[in-house]
């Protein structure tokens, strides 16, 4: 039997390649191989260099009146929305270029389920024979809308250990009993069918993943996740929905044993490495993660170490921070998610801004860049509320990461998932800033983006002098200014349809000074 695994292309505004490490994939390839199944990854967001220009979606026309065309610079939004990848045609035939037997679709977020979807059609079209499954966050979301269409056989959500051996064994067999199969629903006769039970894994079914992101001549970047499952149960979240909430880590034996079947030297060669770890709450067990940094940095003497998922700073102690500066942290990204204790309260998280300053300064006095996260658009939101966290943060030594909040079909408040039903799945982007919780209309959320992209520049003191002077500009006219491409020139031009009444708040509160921060490695 033959197999292939794909990642479907990406529609979008914009695509972060070194993020998209594609672990999950990785783990679906090592399950086809233990089963004496190699199979090829298909990775199709990553086989563009260029990426197409699209037509905006009809779903997204509540952005034009935001999109500036040819906008560029540090203080613009979305402009052209993208495919990343091939087209939906040409990865069907890739996909089917080995007569494969069965084709396994990964989709890695609910907001780009219509694209895995249009594929599955396109690839069942083509060539009727193989089976195709779906699995992934995006489809452990709502694995109804994947196997509403009639291209999709099986949609497996949850974690591919659990599921995916059994599966293959008795599709190698011949049989069709795939109703003992945890986390597999599947359609006969038109309705579809859910698992008879669901599982999730122990410590020591996780697969381990170690995948290399991102090389230059100078360094190599490596991407991993240890653990599973998480406990806090914030509202915006929707982890649970793939890992559950009961907290578990790969054992370090493990990792150990991951590492020594690599090639350290081979892979790094002389450059410097630095390993992402992607879990954001590994601090709900510290002696856990400084083992498995040392084991990393047995593997890889000098190794540097980022979390650019964010880390919960209220888990951070002053001593737990200086051990991992001593291990070679060399960026911390921090999720705040909000300064308002009320709206904190809401989702079910908590807040020490003492704590925080604290973790900052000391960032600062030791020289380690800081992305600190905040989530726009939460059900308790206020145009005050957003603006006091910009202010906040511009006072502090950190870049400002701004997430315009989304939902997932599942999460509290959307737990309705036939909600998602009509509705195209990407306006479950962030980029689409649409107005989900209706705390904050799309021209707030995308008044908040800029704004927040005007503290980085603030912050950043090497500007260019056509950024140097666009920020005078808008600093003596307390009115946002963007840069328009006009042939070779660059020109300024106000923002059209902005929220005028929280730009004119934000720069009110605004401080004389904004704090800078230096950018991290690799930027």
């Amino acid at each position: 039997m033959r197999a292939v695994v794909v990642i479907p292309p990406v529609f979008d505004f914009y695509y972060t390649p070194h993020r998209s490490s594609g672990l999950g994939a990785e783990i679906v390839l090592n399950c086809l191989s233990a089963r004496g199944l190699p199979a090829r990854l298909l990775h199709f967001p990553l086989q563009s260099a260029k990426p197409a220009r699209q037509e905006l979606p009809a779903a997204l026309n509540h952005l034009r009146p935001h999109i500036v065309e040819n906008e560029t610079g540090g203080l613009s939004f979305f402009s052209r929305y993208r495919r990343f990848g091939p087209s939906i045609e040409d990865c069907a035939r890739q996909a089917l270029a080995d007569e494969p037997d069965l084709v396994l679709i990964s989709c890695f977020a609910f907001c780009y389920a219509d694209a895995a979807i249009e594929l599955a059609e396109r690839i069942r079209k083509a060539d009727p024979r193989p089976r195709i499954l779906a699995g992934g966050a995006g489809v452990s979301a709502y694995p109804d809308y994947f196997l509403r269409s009639p291209a999709i056989d099986f949609a497996m959500v949850g974690e591919a250990e659990v599921s995916l051996p059994l599966f293959l064994d008795i599709l190698l067999s011949g049989s069709t009993r795939f109703d003992r199969v945890p986390n597999l629903y599947q359609t006969i006769d038109k309705t579809i069918i859910p698992p008879a039970h669901v599982k999730q894994t122990t410590d020591v079914e996780i697969d381990f993943v170690l995948k290399k992101t991102r090389e230059t001549s100078r360094a190599v970047f490596f991407s991993t996740a240890l653990s599973r499952g998480c406990p806090k149960a914030c509202r915006f979240c929707s982890n649970f929905l793939s890992h559950g909430r009961t907290f578990r880590t790969i054992p370090a034996e493990t990792i150990r044993e991951g590492l020594s079947r690599m090639d350290p030297g081979r892979m790094a060669g002389n450059r410097q490495v630095f390993i992402n770890v992607e879990d954001d709450n590994l601090l709900l067990d510290p002696s856990y993660l400084f083992s498995v940094l040392d084991i990393f940095r047995s593997a890889f003497p000098h190794a540097g170490f980022l979390a650019e998922n964010g880390m919960d700073y209220t888990l951070l102690t002053p001593d737990l921070l200086n051990r991992l500066m001593q291990y070679g942290i060399r960026q911390l990204n921090i999720s705040m998610v909000s300064t308002d204790r009320r709206s904190l309260a809401f989702e079910h998280r908590t807040a020490s801004l003492p704590l925080y300053e604290g973790i900052m300064e000391t960032l600062k006095r030791c020289g380690i860049p800081s992305i600190t996260y905040f989530i726009c658009g939460l059900g308790r939101d206020t145009a005050e509320s957003v603006v006091t966290d910009l202010v906040y943060l511009a006072e502090r030594p950190t870049r400002v990461g701004i997430s315009m909040f989304y939902p997932v079909p599942g999460i509290p408040d959307f737990s309705d998932k036939t909600r998602f039903d009509h509705v195209a799945s990407n306006l479950c982007a962030g980029s689409s800033a649409y107005p989900w919780n209706g705390s904050l209309t799309t021209g707030r959320m995308i008044t908040a983006f800029r704004l927040s992209r005007l503290v980085n520049l603030l912050k950043f003191r090497s500007r260019s002098a056509s950024d140097e002077r666009l920020v005078e500009r808008i600093m003596r006219e307390k009115r946002l200014y963007t840069t328009v491409k006009n042939g070779r020139s660059r020109e300024p031009v106000p923002v059209p349809n902005l929220d005028e009444d929280m730009v004119a708040l934000f720069f009110r509160r605004l401080p004389g000074a904004v704090t800078s921060h230096r950018p991290g490695p690799g930027a």
